[in-house]
């Protein structure tokens, strides 16, 4: 029997593997598939879970000049040593430390995935320090791929490689568990009255960090305003804050005194709290690709989401949600309220939102063509 070839898959740290859960065990079909990731309980328990070796390497995600150097050299040593086929990073540390490490290691097959895009949104020389990274990651890999249109489009437009960049099917990293995501998989009416929901409610939602950088601050002014002239309205949070990139002041004030804001804190298994939720608010300045957007119309539940990178794939404008113009509190009041007056657009939208995702980011119908697409890149080495 031909011994399967090596195929490291990359991440600065070992949360970014719940990305590829499902897709390891359809690689491990034609590859020996190995982790590498800073040294977190989560590396182990990733490996365990998944059954494949991992190799600790302590990464920074923010920029560390002598730590980096220290990282590149371990994953160089790493390389030389396990002599893998295939390098996949993923990313922005993890992506441009492998790429580099697995050049000077004469790695045969460097496959660079670009999630999103860390320099949008930043400025000065931090901007040009991170746009930098993206094209030395790019320029040292073999196969550029991105997990979005959007995000394709952004590095031809700022030039970041001349390489052919590449998206498995029709994007998304790992695509959606159509069955696990389904309305008809959970029931919700003990946590409906636990939190103080019922059918006479109106649902907004949200699910992911409660930061600036996800548009919260515009959903709890906006919420706030719409909420004092529609009393029946609600909002559902389920995540945490972060103080990397804390939500104003005014912004806690009124997620902790206002009662028509339910927080939930962060959660396991989102899909009970989006069964609840009647229409899905998104309001973030930047993503890669909005895979909570994915998972709410998966769960029948139809979006208003900003107009950016990713997310424009996923929601179609005035079929299953709506498209706003980013930071913009003013369009995200005013689709709200379209909304409200509207339950007959809600419903109609909310019927077309699973089938469109189911169609287009079936998870096993992506592993496939991922399992494809890597064993022809190796073929033609």
């Amino acid at each position: 029997m031909q011994e399967k070839k090596k195929f490291f898959i990359v991440t600065t740290v070992p949360k970014s593997f719940v990305f590829f859960k499902g897709q390891i065990q359809v690689l491990k079909k034609a590859f020996d598939v190995e982790f590498v990731s800073s040294p977190e309980s989560r590396l182990k328990k990733y490996s365990e879970l998944e059954q494949v070796v991992a190799h600790p390497i302590e990464m920074e995600r923010e920029i560390a000049v002598f730590k980096d150097i220290k990282s590149l050299m371990q994953l160089i040593k790493l390389f030389r040593k396990k002599k893998p086929q295939v390098v996949h990073g993923n990313t922005p540390k993890g992506g441009l430390l492998s790429m580099i490490a697995s050049w000077v290691a004469r790695v045969p097959v460097r496959i660079y995935v670009v999630h999103g895009l860390r320099y949008q949104g930043a400025k000065g020389m931090k901007r040009s320090l991170l746009i930098n990274m993206e094209r030395l990651a790019c320029r040292f890999a073999t196969h550029v791929f991105t997990v979005s249109f959007g995000v394709k489009q952004i590095l031809k437009e700022d030039k970041i490689t001349s390489k052919e960049i590449n998206i498995i099917w029709n994007g998304s990293v790992n695509g959606i568990n159509t069955e696990h995501f389904s309305p008809k998989a959970v029931d919700v009416v003990e946590l409906k009255e636990k939190i103080g929901l019922n059918d006479s409610h109106l649902v907004f939602g949200f699910v992911g960090r409660l930061v600036k950088d996800k548009g919260v601050n515009e959903l709890i002014s906006a919420f706030s305003k719409i909420n004092k002239k529609y009393s029946h309205t609600k909002l559902l949070l389920v995540g945490n804050y972060e103080e990397a990139d804390p939500v104003s002041s005014f912004t806690k004030e009124e997620i902790t005194s206002n009662d028509d804001i339910i927080f939930s804190g962060s959660q396991s298994d989102v899909r009970p709290y989006l069964k609840m939720m009647n229409i899905f608010t998104f309001p973030s300045y930047r993503e890669g690709f909005g895979i909570s957007l994915m998972e709410a119309a998966a769960m029948n539940v139809p979006a208003i989401s900003s107009n950016i990178t990713g997310c424009n794939e996923i929601i179609k404008d005035g079929f299953n949600g709506k498209l706003i113009k980013s930071k913009s509190e003013k369009e995200l009041y005013n689709t709200m309220e379209e909304f409200i007056l509207n339950p007959d657009l809600v419903k109609q939208m909310a019927s077309v939102s699973r089938k469109y995702v189911v169609d287009k980011y079936d998870q096993k119908e992506l592993w496939n063509k991922a399992l494809e697409t890597y064993q022809k890149i190796v073929l033609n080495v």
